[in-house]
């Protein structure tokens, strides 16, 4: 009886230190997102006058900013520079764009995001 118990026990131990391995490599595969930022959505949407967007990251990195049209046209650098840690802010005017449809892009050394959005002025 204690031998079937100790092997049931040798058993269960092995299959969890196979399946820790297994996870672990699984993980190892898997990019980190320490060095990805986070872009909230656009609001208001439509845009008028100055508009507010809004990004979170964990660590603080160089970021550049720009918005170009639908069409992938007329790219503005809005910013290029390096943002803290956490919540950033940033404020574009938006009389200085034609009215349609744009979008904002966020570019690091390890991501590239974007977000659509209207302008209506």
């Amino acid at each position: 009886m204690i031998a079937n118990v100790a092997w049931m026990f040798l058993i269960i131990l092995v299959f969890i230190i196979l399946y820790r391995l297994l996870l672990k490599r699984l993980k190892r595969k898997r990019p980190t997102t320490e060095n990805y930022l986070t872009l909230h959505p656009v609001e208001p949407n439509p845009a008028n006058g100055e508009l507010q967007f809004f990004f979170e990251q964990n660590t603080p990195k160089n970021v550049r900013i720009s918005i170009y049209d639908i069409n992938g046209n007329n790219e503005v650098e809005i910013a290029n520079a390096e943002f803290k840690k956490g919540g950033n802010i940033f404020t574009v005017d938006t009389t200085k764009f034609e009215n349609g449809e744009y979008f904002i892009e966020l570019k690091t050394d390890f991501q590239k995001t974007s977000k659509r959005f209207e302008i209506k002025n």
